[in-house]
């Protein structure tokens, strides 16, 4: 009875997420669409896309070899000239040369697994791969941590997901995240770190969970600091991230550096929580102008400087903090892991749906069927796809900020996230002194 359940409810979460996307899947400037790019590129060159809408690829042109090696020399990160000249002497206008500007050599991979299907079809595809995946961290769960865990997943997939979840590839990443905080928990370190490399060649952001797995793992042993044995694990991750970008560089240097500029000089997307003080700036005679830049709707005023210099203070203070319980053992691996992911997307400049997925296997494992985790993260979720898709196939997309709901809805949002965050480091303390006491 228990596996017809199981089953049921993962046919289920499929068939919702699959209808969710269904209304784009043949439109050309999806996300997806723009892996299509990427993988073709990738595999066959540019001239590959002249058999896709014109549309579809349009943003390529925006970012050939030229321009992107123009915006190193004119970025705010410094790069160096040696770098530039070098990456203006490869040769990248054949097969396996073009990488995706914003992401890690790895995320090809994923981006590969729609062209099985005929040319029209990809995003359907993609989506299939997408929903089995989702399928499989459901089962994951399920024999690991419980049923309520595995059905709490599907739910914050659902409600938080909606319309990203079977779109993007950022199931990829949480999968891997979460059997890598599985094999840590277990005491598994050097297939825990190998699977947080991945992670991290897939999409860079995993890379903040090395200090937390780094915590517990050296808790564990008594051997001197500098035996091998403490630092093999660390040694296999470093390895694996080093060998990969070798790779990635010797295919493609702009493409290889271009993620991290991309980054860097991005302005405050507006659903992040920086994005959210400076609308309230706005009550105090600072108003902010909108920029649509980066493939995204960005905000700007003249606070930007202290705004971002405080979210970098929280973003340090939030850290060390978890890192500190951590060390004295009032946090285990999961919490804090889900604690390091929440307070770096809390944090950020950006904020986008897809953030949900990073972290909705590690709040279900948390959390599992407890109502309070339910109804928070479910409000989160909730608000999250009342702005996206909802608000955002409202108007154009610049003046998705300016609908009279947006801010209000971002905020409580932000705050329920900011909530989680503090009840979760407010436990954790009070175990803390209770022990002391």
């Amino acid at each position: 009875m228990p596996n017809v359940l199981n089953l049921g409810i993962v046919v289920l979460m499929c068939g919702l997420l699959f209808y969710a996307v269904s209304y784009q899947l043949f439109r050309p400037r999806t996300d997806a669409g723009k892996y299509q790019c990427y993988a073709l590129v990738f595999w066959e060159g540019r001239q590959a896309v002249h058999s896709l809408p014109t549309e579809q690829c349009l943003y390529l042109k925006y970012y050939s070899p030229a321009s992107i090696i123009n915006g190193m020399m004119t970025s705010n990160v410094k790069v160096p000239e040696r770098i530039i000249r070098l990456a203006e002497s490869q040769n990248t206008s054949g097969p396996l040369r073009n990488l995706p500007f914003e992401y890690p050599l790895l995320s090809i991979i994923p981006f590969s697994l729609g062209l099985i299907a005929p040319t029209a079809w990809y995003q359907v595809a993609f989506a299939i791969w997408m929903l089995l995946l989702a399928a499989i961290i459901y089962f994951i769960l399920y024999k690991t941590r419980s049923t309520g865990a595995a059905i709490a997943f599907a739910f914050y997939l659902v409600i938080g997901n909606w319309g990203s979840a079977a779109a993007r590839f950022d199931l990829v990443p949480a999968a891997l995240i979460l059997g890598s905080v599985i094999l840590a928990a277990r005491t598994k370190w050097k297939w825990a770190f190998a699977l947080l490399a991945l992670a991290t060649m897939f999409k860079f952001f995993p890379v903040v969970l090395v200090i937390p797995f780094l915590i517990a793992q050296q808790k564990q042993y008594q051997e001197r600091w500098y035996s091998w044995r403490r630092w093999s694990a660390l040694g296999l991750f470093c390895g694996i991230c080093v060998l990969a970008t070798l790779l990635s560089l010797s295919l493609n240097i702009a493409n290889t550096i271009n993620p991290f500029l991309y980054f860097f000089n991005r302005p405050i997307q507006v659903e992040s929580a920086p994005a959210t003080l400076l609308w309230l700036g706005t009550f105090w005679g600072y108003p902010f102008k909108i920029i649509q830049s980066y493939g995204s709707v960005n905000i700007t005023s003249a606070i930007n400087g202290n705004i971002s210099l405080a979210s970098t203070v929280c973003l340090v203070v939030g850290l060390l903090y978890t890192y500190w319980l951590q060390l004295r053992g009032k946090l285990d691996i999961y919490t804090a892991s889900l604690l390091t992911v929440l307070i770096i997307i809390f944090t950020g400049k950006v904020f986008s749906p897809q953030y949900l997925i990073w972290v909705a296997p590690l709040v279900a494992f948390v959390g599992q069927a407890n109502w309070k985790w339910l109804l928070t993260w479910g409000g989160v979720g909730l608000l999250t796809t009342w702005v996206y898709p909802h608000m955002y196939n409202m108007v154009p997309l610049k003046y998705v900020p300016l609908l009279p709901a947006f801010y209000p809805v971002v905020f409580v949002r932000e705050m329920l996230i900011f909530g989680l965050i503090i009840v979760l480091l407010y436990h954790a303390t009070r175990k803390s002194f209770e022990v002391a006491t």
